[in-house]
């Protein structure tokens, strides 16, 4: 350990973001007033249980909080370069709640409680600044749970060794340039192996480490150095986990492995991936993605998650409402937003899954708006099936003729949508499986649609649970959430003669050619069932980048026959909505 006294700009940076925009005299007073402390891989910073309570901020490295629950080793999350661990125990000096090591070698900053308080007797602003990083650190453990500070050395583990990907790793290095921090390329044939950890150190941008397995140490070296694992592979390539991924123990668990992502790298031409289950099945990855070769939006998309700025989008369910999606999701990428990651419930599921899987293509798209109406069941298949074991529904046929054998895994953009499980009460997040399969279930509205069996549990909507499945996306390195309501319309007076009274009226009011719905049983019924997940709605709102609730109270819950006027509405409500915000909400561009 060693006083700290070199504060160059590099670490003025770092306690600048840190801190906001407290004065340089302050921040260089607080750096020079700490201890300078190495921390080797393995090597625990402190353990959870421990009385002491000085504050460390992490200067270059990585570190990992875990905890023991009950006897049981849990990974809390990462600490890179320029973040606070150990200000709880600063401020309560109460024992250490976690523990804490080095993932890698890691140089930190430490603090004890008398310079701290000697730094805030002098500038209380300082205080206010480390409290505001509390709050949102102690939000992203609640949310963002897979979530942390950018990877700063990345190692490429390539998989095939005769196959040249240069010019791929270059035009990565220079979007991840562009986008984030100067990114610079390591690779054996330029860089030692001696020289490989200063070389790492002294660059203060993002690192690409280059290895396939040909050279042994090298390879060895790339992985221990790395806060991020990239398995690269073709696409068209053997699927089976090779020895050179088990021989480099790329998923083995324990408290250092490190986050592991999956990319398929497809010829530019190719037109949906296809078997990626069959990848997934012996390698457990925290992620796994779709990338073209060639392809300027595959490549921002790549940028963006590796650098844990990706943006999610959102879609609430609300019968044929749903359409509305279509053009809010245009309005989206007419401004200029890119999107990484979808997903939805109900008819969010249904639209916004349906537009990744025709790639945002939106005369796709709208062949299948186009498609659904024509069904002579399609989306207003209901209830007088519900009771059949055998008979397939009209609404099941559909999705199976939409969507054929693919499955989730097999989207360019990574998509999910939610059930509710009525054998366990709880909502389920569906990320795999054949999409027809996991979307009905999402879909399946209870009196309307007959419920889903997958696996032995029984599904049903997923709006009866959470209408706005916001939380699954924080398990995915998003930096922003867009989130679209259709649950924006104020409540109808229905008189009483409006309800019916025979069975004819009842069978009407779902038939594909109704003159007018029944409240009691489209807007009464909906209603009732999503009451619990509009009030999860409205706690929803703090936890995303953007929130739009659109106004569709003219629109039918189930009469699909005016679905252009639908998606004009989305369209153009959207795009009012984007001109509309502030300078500080517009995130993109």
């Amino acid at each position: 350990m060693e006083n700290a006294s070199n504060f160059d700009p590099y670490f003025q940076k770092l306690l600048g973001n840190l801190f906001g925009e407290v004065d340089e005299a302050v921040l260089k007073e607080f750096f020079e007033s700490g201890t300078l402390k190495t921390v080797d891989t393995g090597e625990y910073l402190f353990k959870q249980g421990d009385v002491q309570n000085e504050l460390y901020v992490v200067l270059s490295g990585r570190l990992r909080a875990l905890q023991d629950n009950e006897g049981k080793m849990v990974i809390l999350g990462d600490i890179g370069e320029g973040e606070p661990v150990g200000e709880i125990a600063l401020f309560t000096s109460e024992p250490r709640m976690a523990s804490v090591l080095a993932v890698r070698r890691s140089s930190v900053l430490e603090i004890n409680k008398q310079q701290y308080a000697s730094i805030v007797s002098k500038s209380p602003d300082f205080a206010a600044a480390l409290t505001r990083f509390v709050i949102k650190r102690l939000r992203r453990n609640i949310l963002q749970q897979h979530v942390e500070a950018a990877p700063k050395n990345i190692a490429i583990f390539h998989l095939q060794q005769n196959e040249d990907i240069s010019s791929f790793v270059e035009a990565l290095r220079t979007q991840l340039t562009h986008d984030f921090l100067e990114a610079k390329v390591y690779s054996k044939k330029e860089t030692p192996i001696g020289q490989l950890f200063d070389s790492l150190e002294s660059h203060k941008g993002t690192n690409l480490m280059y290895c396939n397995g040909s050279e042994p140490e090298w390879t060895k070296h790339c992985l221990i150095y790395a806060d991020l694992v990239v398995v690269l592979s073709s696409s068209e390539a053997e699927s089976k986990l090779s020895e050179l991924e088990e021989s480099n123990g790329l998923y083995q668990p324990g408290v250092l492995n490190k986050k592991t992502i999956l990319v398929l790298l497809h010829e530019k031409d190719t037109p949906r991936p296809v078997n990626t289950k069959e990848w997934l099945e012996e390698r457990p990855v925290n992620l796994h993605l779709h990338i073209r070769k060639e392809n300027p939006k595959d490549l921002r998309r790549l940028s963006r998650m590796l650098t844990n700025r990706a943006v999610g989008l959102v879609l609430g369910g609300s019968g044929t409402k749903g359409y509305a999606h279509v053009g809010a999701v245009k309005a989206l990428l007419n401004a200029g937003i890119e999107v990484d990651f979808v997903g939805g419930t109900s008819a969010g599921a249904v639209y916004g899954i349906a537009m990744t899987y025709a790639d945002f293509e939106f005369k796709k798209i709208e062949q299948i708006c186009q498609q659904s109406t024509a069904q002579d069941e399609g989306v207003n298949d209901f209830f007088l099936k519900m009771f059949s074991n055998t008979t397939e529904t009209g609404i099941e046929a559909y999705f199976k003729k939409l969507f054929g054998e693919s499955c989730l895994e097999d989207l360019w953009v990574t998509s999910y949508c939610v059930s509710t499980n009525l054998s366990n009460s709880q909502i389920r997040v569906h990320n795999k499986g054949k999409i027809w399969e996991q979307v009905q279930a999402s879909f399946a509205l209870p009196g309307i649609f007959p419920p889903v069996v997958i696996e032995d549990q029984v599904y049903v909507d997923g709006g009866v649970s959470d209408n706005l499945p916001v939380e699954p996306m924080y398990r995915y390195p998003v930096k922003h959430i867009i989130a679209i309501s259709l649950n924006g319309s104020e409540p109808e007076d229905v008189a009483a003669k409006e309800f019916s009274k025979k069975w004819e009226r009842l069978k009407e009011a779902f038939a594909k050619d109704k003159k007018y719905d029944n409240p009691a049983l489209t807007s009464v019924l909906v209603n009732s069932m999503t009451l619990n997940s509009k009030q999860k709605a409205e706690i929803t709102k703090s936890k995303v980048s953007l929130y739009f609730e659109m106004n569709l109270r003219a629109v039918s819950l189930l009469d699909d026959s005016k679905w252009e006027k639908v998606v004009k509405k989305g369209y153009e409500q959207t795009r009012d909505f984007l001109g509309g915000l502030s300078g500080n909400e517009v995130f993109w561009g």
